[in-house]
């Protein structure tokens, strides 16, 4: 089958023509109001949540996409100028040989000639952009900022790229050759090159009188920290007249807020920071009905129009059983309430925890596994991260047309209608099994910095997490479907090695870090949320309950290195340690 006829293809949004990112972006859900505005703004996210989507589908190539579909002139209001920041531009590492002056001015000279290719480029996409203008003024100014004439082949915003490409060969070849002296007073800084050109550009081309651009770095948490230091330094910048920052920056690398003078800037003061990873507990959920928005978008695509909910059925049997469980723990709510009007929102709780509960832990342990199925379950699963949405969704669809079979070329558009229940079932399970098998197997060779001890130690830990969780739903426990957890106790002396098995985890994207109100009222915090596809080839349901397990982190620790967490144990103190849920 032709990957492009997969109406959930879910490649990485560099790799995505601007046609797919103008059909497939959701913009109602994705904070453009924030990118567009002249605020310096942060888009924090795990990968896959759609940061690298929502900046894309700000840049200025892609508006005028978007404007020509509907009828109108594009807008030069605002441009967005795209810059990756994880190239091999930025990866390099010969800062590591200098002293820190030196490093600190060779890694904002590099990040500097990037962000000027990033916006020269994209002045280039703008037709007729020097319209009014006088260019052989616009070049003799130029040079004067750069410090060198520019090639008199190209047109102007042509001719700045050239000089970027020749300085960066210049660069590498004083790098080569030692770095010596003369090399150092060739670099370029933000305040004496980049600056000084968008100044240029709006004072003597007409078009760009009234632009504010918007600096959109992607990936930002692949800069080295002398980059990251100078990028703060820049956002702490005034005057936000001509440009602003946005900043994509990935949730498992914590990204340094200090400036390059050893300050810092500040939330609220000099940026906002916008989380892309919104709560998906329920259907009314913003991420829920984003979830919703974008399926009904892809599935437009093949001709089909029936909503996410049909075209991702519930196996038909599960949902008499859980008609069932539901009654049963209703009637239990009523012994346990009565039957008054006072006491109908309590029972209505009651029936809501506990009715999946019920249908789980009823199971027998060796039955086979649950049917897995139904879009709100294809929800839950992707611990609210888009790309893990798509992804068992391609596989199903996949499957269901190499079953329907015929002439490839004639796949898709209205020829599937649904997927049904049984290979919803069968992905599921083996995503899920594919999942344990790479964090036993592959997540030591896989994620950068984790030694092979601590690859074992992290499935350890996921599988004592894992049996602890499903010997939850045999218990008559107040919140039987936690699946996430706390650390408590982190004053223990095993602390410092347990985070560095959860950060191999987090980094294998098999462990979410969220903030949550906690028990206390007006209080927030910290938990953690494994990933879901984890849960379906134990038994477990992904769906869960919006509630944490509080665990010791000496427990945990133990869990990591021994590979087990002991039963609840009897006495008074150690239950106290237990109870502790959020």
């Amino acid at each position: 089958m032709k990957l492009e006829n997969n109406p959930f293809e879910y490649e990485a949004a560099n790799n995505l023509t601007d046609e797919l990112i103008a059909e497939y972006f959701i913009d109602d859900f994705n904070y453009s109001r924030f990118i567009q505005s002249r605020r310096n703004v942060f888009l924090v996210g795990e990968r896959g949540s759609g940061k690298t989507m929502a900046l894309l589908f700000n840049r200025w190539r892609l508006q005028k996409l978007l404007a020509e579909r509907e009828g109108r002139k594009p807008s030069l209001t605002t441009i967005g100028v795209y810059i990756p920041c994880n190239t091999p531009l930025t990866h390099k590492t010969e800062y590591q040989l200098l002293d820190d002056f030196r490093a600190t001015v060779l890694s904002e000279h590099f990040l500097v000639l990037s962000m000027t290719y990033g916006f020269a480029e994209t002045l280039s996409e703008i037709p007729d952009v020097l319209e009014g203008a006088v260019e052989e003024s616009l070049r003799q100014e130029a040079s004067f900022v750069l410090g060198a004439d520019l090639p008199e082949q190209a047109s102007f915003f042509e001719a700045v790229m050239r000089f970027v490409q020749r300085e960066l060969l210049n660069t590498q070849r004083a790098l080569n050759r030692g770095g010596g002296a003369e090399f150092y007073e060739n670099t370029f800084s933000f305040a004496s090159v980049f600056v000084p050109l968008v100044h240029l550009c709006s004072r003597r081309v007409p078009r760009l009188a009234d632009a504010h651009f918007l600096l959109m770095l992607d990936d930002a948490h692949t800069l080295n920290k002398h980059q990251v230091r100078a990028l703060n330094s820049w956002i702490a910048y005034r005057d936000h007249s001509l440009f602003s920052f946005k900043v994509a920056v990935a949730k498992v690398d914590t990204h340094s807020k200090l400036t390059s003078s050893g300050g810092s800037i500040l939330e609220g003061h000099d940026y906002t920071e916008v989380d892309l990873e919104a709560s998906y507990q329920n259907p009314n959920s913003s991420f829920y009905q984003l979830a919703k928005t974008l399926m009904v978008r892809r599935l437009e695509k093949i001709g089909v129009k029936a909503p996410p909910e049909e075209f991702f059925p519930v196996n038909a049997r599960m949902e008499a059983d859980l008609r069932k469980s539901a009654e049963f723990v209703r009637r239990e709510a009523h012994r346990k309430f009565g039957e008054t009007k006072e006491k109908a929102k309590a029972v209505t709780d009651f029936v809501y925890k506990y009715t999946r509960a019920h249908y789980f832990k009823t199971r027998p342990l060796k039955a086979n596994r649950p049917p897995y199925s139904g879009f709100e379950t294809l929800v839950f699963l992707s611990t609210g991260v888009i790309r893990n949405l798509l992804e068992p969704c391609f596989w199903m669809y996949d499957r269901a047309m190499s079953e329907l079979g015929g002439d490839v070329d004639d796949w898709g558009q209205g020829r599937i209608q649904a997927i049904e229940p049984r290979i919803q079932t069968e992905v599921i399970l083996e995503r899920s099994k594919r999942v344990w098998e790479w964090l036993e197997k592959g997540i030591a060779n896989d994620v950068q910095g984790c030694s092979l001890e601590n690859g074992r130690r992290a499935y350890k830990l996921m599988n004592a997490l894992a049996v602890l969780f499903r010997r939850r739903l045999a218990e008559n426990r107040s919140e039987p479907c936690a699946v996430s957890f706390t650390i408590s106790g982190q004053e223990d002396e095993n602390v410092e090695k347990l985070m560095q098995v959860i950060e191999v985890l987090r980094r294998g994207q098999l462990l979410y870090l969220r903030s949550g109100p906690a028990k206390d009222k007006g209080q927030r915090e910290t938990y953690y949320m494994p990933n879901k596809f984890l849960w379906p080839i134990r038994g477990l349901d992904p769906h869960g309950q919006h509630a944490r397990v509080s665990i010791p982190a000496g427990v945990l620790w133990k869990a990591a290195d021994e590979g087990k967490i002991e039963p609840r144990p009897d006495d008074n103190q150690q239950k106290r340690l237990w109870d502790n849920e959020s």
